[in-house]
């Protein structure tokens, strides 16, 4: 097994990751691509009452669109392993970013929430495209370092989340929710260039080896044509068995995205019923992507230079969840302004170290050959809790009439998804060596 790196100049084989050079190339694109993909939809909770009143809808509807743009983000992953037949990774970004700029522009012309809605499928389709897959090039790229890489490749959506609801709020007083979108459109558009540097990396398998493999497994298995129905069964038994840690914390990643953006969309309107002003709003979506950028960048540096914090991951990855959802309570029980800054910095500070420990792990335990496919169903998992959390939080807060309430959903959830991930964690721990996801055997010395 090998990897494959096509160039402007042909094709280029090496038997491992590059680990430098070019690389850290492809992790600037990364980090700008993920500031653009997770960055701006961030900041539209800074337009959520202006859309809200526009289009004359409750505050369920305009959940809807945010929950629609994040989910097709995150399910966008499976349409890019469809479009790999067609298109090469450095042409997928491409086309995500031209889908994220025509969304956008087209829902700054939109009559009525339902074309928003249409809207929000492009843009977040587009985003995805753009910025999973230059992650998952990223991981691709490095087999030591990967978590400093991941790390900052992951604190893009931060820096840019840092930066953008300043000038968002100010483009919302000069030229209104719809002109703000133009502008974002044209931002989006820049996804293109940075997509323009990446050479795709791709696995490669010595079709000899693969072939002797195969005989022996069909030797090994006794296949027999008139015995096809109970080989499949076998092998689904075989699946389930060999991988069924690994779906356990894909599961885990279904829950926690239940609430995982709720802060980034209902903050700012929570900060605006408190009485707080528009600009002290900014400063509190501000410091969820201070803390998250301080989290993704510090924690991959940290696991990339001590082997303890490699072999301890899984028990990171559950530290850092408890926490998240203790700091769910400085909402609920104040509204002090000091201390919701507090608030923000240490939920976005949870949320960096969540996200970069979750990519590691994809890295440390999956083979090259199929990390693709299990970053893929990651981010997938994490689309379908997505569009349920949208319906969910809007309809709560119709329901008590309070944006309060969604902080008392997310310490529920969050607690929910703390004490899973810790079962399987413990499960992955005694009787599974601590692995969650098995390497094929192809890639095992890889």
């Amino acid at each position: 097994m090998g990897l494959q790196i096509k160039t402007l100049n042909g094709i280029e084989s090496v038997e491992r990751p590059p680990n430098g050079g070019r690389a850290w190339l492809i992790v600037f694109a990364a980090f700008n691509n993920m500031g653009i993909g997770f960055g701006i939809p961030k900041s539209l909770g800074v337009y959520f009452n202006d859309m809200r009143d526009d289009f004359g809808v409750s505050n369920t509807a305009i959940s809807w669109l945010l929950t629609f743009i994040m989910s097709m983000l995150t399910f966008s992953g499976l349409f890019a392993q469809v479009l790999k037949k067609w298109f090469d990774e450095r042409q997928m970004v491409m086309l995500g970013g031209l889908m994220s700029c025509t969304g956008m522009v087209i829902c700054a012309f939109a009559p009525n929430i339902f074309v928003a809605y249409f809207c929000g499928f492009i843009m977040g389709a587009g985003y995805g495209l753009a910025s999973i897959t230059c992650l998952t090039q990223v991981s691709q790229y490095f087999s030591t370092n990967s978590a400093l890489a991941n790390g900052i490749g992951l604190s893009g959506s931060t820096a840019y989340g840092v930066m953008l609801p300043y000038p968002a709020q100010y483009l919302l007083g000069e030229f209104g929710w719809r002109g703000s979108f133009l502008i974002l459109g044209a931002i989006s558009l820049n996804a293109c260039v940075f997509g323009a540097l990446i050479h795709p990396i791709s696995v490669t398998k010595d079709d000899q080896s693969s072939k002797i493999e195969s005989e022996s497994i069909l030797q090994e298995k006794g296949y027999k044509k008139d015995l096809v129905n109970r080989f499949k069964h076998r092998v689904i038994v075989r699946f389930l068995r060999k991988y069924w840690i690994g779906l356990c914390f894909i599961f885990v990643n279904l829950v926690k995205g239940l609430t995982m953006y709720l802060p980034n969309v209902y903050i700012v309107p929570y900060a605006l019923q408190l009485g707080f002003s528009e600009s002290n709003s900014a400063v509190l979506l501000s410091a969820i992507s201070v803390g998250d950028f301080i989290g993704s960048f510090f924690s991959g540096l940290a696991i990339s230079k001590s082997a303890f914090l490699r072999k301890s991951i899984l028990h990171l990855m559950c530290l850092c969840l408890w926490c998240m959802a203790l700091v769910q309570l400085i909402p609920i029980r104040t509204s002090n302004f000091a201390f919701l800054v507090f608030y923000c910095a240490a939920y976005g500070f949870g949320f960096g170290v969540n996200a970069t420990t979750s990519m590691t792990i994809m890295t440390l335990y999956t083979a090259p050959d199929i990390r693709g496919t299990a970053i893929t169903m990651f981010f997938a998992a994490s689309g379908v809790s997505l569009l349920v959390s949208g319906v969910l939080s809007g309809t709560i807060v119709d329901i008590i009439g309070s944006f309060a309430s969604v902080f008392w959903l997310t310490f529920i959830l969050t607690s929910t998804t703390s004490v899973l991930s810790t079962a399987c964690t413990a499960f992955a721990l005694l009787f599974n060596n601590g692995q969650i996801v098995f390497r094929s055997k192809a890639a095992e010395n890889f």
